[in-house]
């Protein structure tokens, strides 16, 4: 239903638009419950002022972006914007599908807002654009970014019973875990967790275990996929926040982001806590990129450009629960709460964020960025897990305990029966 309502929506966009001049109309393509509240609308106003022309912005959204990737490459659609995270802003490179940004803008007196990006957000972009030759701030710009891990109800679940990713191969969740629909966030957590002693070791690094998908690791997360399975409960991208936030679900393998949307929504008697697992996690980046079926270069810099301004970026932090790419002194200042233990975020905002008092759910303390791996692009093998993922996804699990307890009731049944029946076979007798 819901992909139906998006493809409607899209539709009334597509036939809204025709009628206006190709130059009028921006067409973004998005994650679903990935922007500020009133964003789409405040651009189009701030458009008309800075260039003096009128502009449509028609927004499509998505749950699975490599669908959107493929009608790219084939040239089906035409996308001026697009909202990929890294790995997948690396494959378009490698296939030559990104345009640059244009920034000729500060010419005409725009502020040029593209600078405010964090270091941090920078250095993960950074080398997906020197592997294919070029400056990956010329083609990308970053968005939202975060991590994976599990957000538990502790009502049904205690942090220190998912303090390692084992709980996934442990039968007592079973039926209880709700599952991120994101084979790549999946991959990198069960590779983590395979490879854990390794890592510590220092025998093996988890960017090469994130980055080179070779078929003895594809297998081995694979066999844990399917001592897991029993545990998956459901698959979801966006609706698992919610069913958290609710209040009945035990957990959930999710982002950041939705975790803290999931706690900050839940009602007093409801407490959610947001774990990284021992072993480690991956994290990523969302980034703004301008496909080769552009259309209108000029408005889609412009919409990149105007994302990056602080205060649009706090609107769509505040929105979704993601952190910013954006790492100025006025985001530093919107987030920080005296109320809130102090962090050290110095590899985010700089030197002076040495102890500063943020949300560790929505900003990682240094340690769980020690570890965490970054995605990069493995192009076929990729689809090969992806293949994997869906066929785990379709597995039917055979709920033993409904067949324990419809056993015993029929038992009990018989039993019952049984004795009725000699009852009345001695009163007859009598």
């Amino acid at each position: 239903m819901k992909r139906l309502t998006t493809a409607i929506l899209a539709l009334c966009c597509s036939l809204a638009t025709q009628a206006l001049d190709r130059q009028q109309v921006l067409k973004v393509y998005n994650w679903g419950d990935y922007i500020g509240v009133g964003v789409i609308e405040k651009f189009e106003k701030w458009y008309q002022q800075v260039t003096g022309q009128s502009i449509k912005v028609s927004y499509v959204t998505y749950d699975y972006p490599e669908d959107y990737f493929n009608k790219i490459k084939n040239q089906q659609i035409e996308v001026d914007v697009f909202c990929p995270a890294e790995y997948l802003a690396e494959r378009m490179m490698k296939h030559k599908l990104l345009m640059p940004i244009d920034t000729s803008f500060v010419s005409q007196g725009i502020p040029n807002y593209l600078h405010g990006t964090s270091p941090f957000i920078d250095n993960i972009l950074q080398p997906i654009g020197e592997a294919q030759g070029i400056n990956a701030k010329d083609y990308t710009a970053g968005y939202l970014w975060g991590n994976t891990g599990v957000l538990i109800n502790t009502k049904y679940v205690k942090p220190e019973e998912v303090s390692s990713w084992g709980f996934l191969l442990d039968s007592k969740y079973r039926g209880k875990v709700i599952m991120k629909d994101s084979f790549s966030d999946v991959y990198n957590v069960l590779i983590n967790y395979a490879f854990y002693d390794d890592i510590k070791s220092g025998i093996a690094s988890r960017n090469l275990l994130a980055a080179y998908l070779t078929n003895r690791n594809i297998a081995i997360v694979e066999d844990l996929l399917k001592t897991a399975r029993p545990q998956m409960k459901k698959f979801d991208v966006e609706g698992d926040k919610r069913l958290m936030a609710a209040g009945k679900e035990w957990m959930s393998v999710t982002w950041n982001g939705d975790a803290k949307w999931a706690i900050d929504e839940a009602s007093d008697d409801t407490n959610l806590q947001y774990v990284v697992p021992i072993e480690g996690s991956d994290c990523w980046v969302d980034c703004w990129v301008i496909p080769t079926t552009c259309k209108n270069i000029k408005a889609a810099s412009l919409w990149i450009n105007f994302l990056c301004r602080p205060d649009i970026a706090l609107s769509c932090m505040q929105e979704t629960g993601y952190s910013s790419a954006i790492g100025t002194p006025e985001i530093l200042q919107a987030v920080t709460n005296d109320s809130l233990p102090a962090i050290n975020l110095s590899y985010f905002f700089g030197p002076e964020a040495t102890a500063v008092h943020v949300d560790s759910v929505m900003y990682p303390t240094n340690d769980v960025i020690s570890r965490c791996s970054f995605l990069r692009d493995s192009g076929d093998r990729q689809e090969v897990l992806r293949e994997i993922w869906e066929k785990i996804k379709k597995k039917t699990i055979v709920d033993y305990w409904f067949y324990v307890f419809a056993g015993s009731v029929a038992l009990l049944m018989i039993i019952i029966t049984t004795l009725l029946l000699r009852q009345k076979k001695t009163t007859t007798i009598k």
